[in-house]
Formats: C-alpha cells, structure tokens, sequence
C-alpha cells in the first residue's frame, strides 16, 4: 500500500472567526423585536373593528357623566326667588319715596297737625289776639274743652246720665297745651243755647254733652311757612254745612274767611301765640279734601 504524503502546510490551530454574515440575522431579529412591542407587528393586519369598539366605549363613558347634584337646582331656584323679591323691593322703594316726596312738597303730614291742633279755637271763632291775656276766659274755657272733647281720650269722664263730667284740673291743663303755661284761667259756666259747658263750683267740674254736632267754623289750612320754631299759618274757615253736622267728612266747601294763626313749636309742643286777620286772596276755588268732622 502506498503511504500518504504528510502535508507540507502547517496547521492552523487558532480558532477561526464566525463570518459576519451570520451575526446580521441575529440584530434583525432583536429589532424587529422591539419594534413589534412597541408598535406591534408590521405584518398583523390593524384591528379597526375593535380600535373603533374601544373609541366608542370612551365616547359612552365621557357621556356617562353623572347629573349635577340637585342642590344646584335649589339654588338655582332661591337666586332667581331673591332676584324677584329685589326687583319688587325696587318698587316699592320707588313708591314709597315719591310719596315722601309728594307730602313734603304739599306738607300734608303738618298741615294736618296744625288743623288738629287749631281746630278747638277755629270751631269757637275767638276774636284776634297778640297775647293769650287778651283772650276772654270763657272763650279760653271755650277751646279747652273742646280740646279734650276733639283731642282727648274721653272715657274717664264719662257719667252715669251719658254725660260728661271734666275736673277743672282737666280744663286748666288743656288751657296751658293751647295758649302756653303762664295763662291764666278763671273757671264758670261758659257757651250760648247750642254748645254749653256748666261749671260746678262745688265740685270744680264741667259738665258737657258727650256728642256734640253743632260746629260755627272747621279749618283748612292753606299754607305752612317757618321762622326757625315759629310757624306762620293761612288758615281758611269753612262755614257749618248739613254735611259736617252729621259728621260726614269729605265735602266741599268755600272759606267764608282767612285768618293767620301763629305757633311756636319746641320740643315737641305747640303753643298758639297769636291770631291776625289775612288779607290772602285765594286764586281759585278753594276745596276742602280733609275736613275735620
């Protein structure tokens, strides 16, 4: 047999390295990897179906919202009822002032306190005085009385025959209310056949009717000026008519003549200090809207 020849090429005993070519496959797969989790496969078909299932689902629970509380609803509610109630309160507001603004333009509100005051020396016609020492006692006595009569609670006066007995005390202290607190005043049995108040000097009272329907003169009060606490009146005299004698108030009537009446007013209190004749020439009819009765 014939012997193999030994090679001549001296073996190479180092490893040899793994060709490039074979490593390549390996990155690609580990890219592909990663894209796919990221992204997903680029070979899968999308799922629109179930991509459009899923969207849906979302629009339903943003629909979904749960309702505002019904509290909101209440307050809702109250603010337009405050609202409301603000717009009626305006108003009212608005009413109410332009009535204010309407008395003190006419003076109503005085004007009626004034003939409230007067009307007891107005009903009794006294003569003119500068100082309440040139008034006559009975025409002091007068006005007194029918200052409790008009002005007074009259109650405690009342007696068993439907009448009234007034203490002189009485009479004396509605003469100072009227003419001021240093008048004086001699008490006797005052009036005419109509209208007449007896005096009892042994029980030092008067005694008078309770009603009395009889009236001369009732005031209306044309105008109203002040100095300071003096208060300057034009006071007209209406004449008695069936009307006011059965007490119906409301009438219309002509003053048969004016008078200026002069009150001191402090603290308070009025004080009539003095009664002249006017010379006030009314330009038109007058007419009485508020005539004591």
């Amino acid at each position: 047999m014939a012997k193999r020849k030994k090679s001549s090429a001296p073996k190479n005993t180092a490893p040899q390295k793994a060709p490039v070519q074979e490593q390549e496959p390996k990155k690609e797969s580990q890219n592909s990897r990663v894209i796919n989790e990221l992204f997903g496969s680029l070979e899968q078909e999308p799922d629109i179906e179930n991509d459009i299932a899923e969207l849906g689902s979302g629009a339903d629970a943003a629909q979904n919202v749960p309702e505002k509380p019904r509290r909101s609803r209440f307050f809702f509610g109250f603010g337009v009822f405050v609202i409301v109630m603000a717009i009626i309160g305006v108003f009212s507001s608005v009413r109410f002032v332009a009535q204010i603004a309407s008395n003190l333009v006419d003076n109503t509100s005085l004007k009626n306190e004034f003939a409230q005051f007067i009307f007891p020396v107005v009903v009794n016609d006294i003569a003119p005085f500068e100082e309440a020492d040139e008034i006559p006692d009975s025409s002091k006595i007068s006005c007194s009385i029918w200052n409790i009569l008009v002005n007074s609670d009259t109650k405690e006066f009342e007696n068993q025959e439907g009448g009234l007995t007034i203490p002189e005390y009485n009479v004396s202290a509605s003469c100072r209310e009227l003419f001021g607190s240093s008048v004086s005043l001699e008490h006797q049995t005052v009036g005419t056949a109509e209208v007449r108040f007896t005096y009892d000097p042994d029980s030092h009272t008067y005694a008078a009717n309770k009603n009395i329907r009889y009236l001369t003169y009732s005031p209306q009060i044309v105008s109203v000026s002040n100095d300071g606490d003096v208060y300057t009146l034009i006071v007209g005299y209406l004449p008695p008519t069936i009307a006011s004698v059965a007490g119906v108030s409301g009438i219309q009537a002509t003053p048969e003549k004016y008078m200026e009446y002069t009150i001191s007013r402090w603290e308070g209190r009025d004080t009539l200090m003095s009664v002249r004749f006017s010379d006030y020439q009314p330009q038109t009819e007058e007419v009485n809207p508020g005539e004591l009765s």
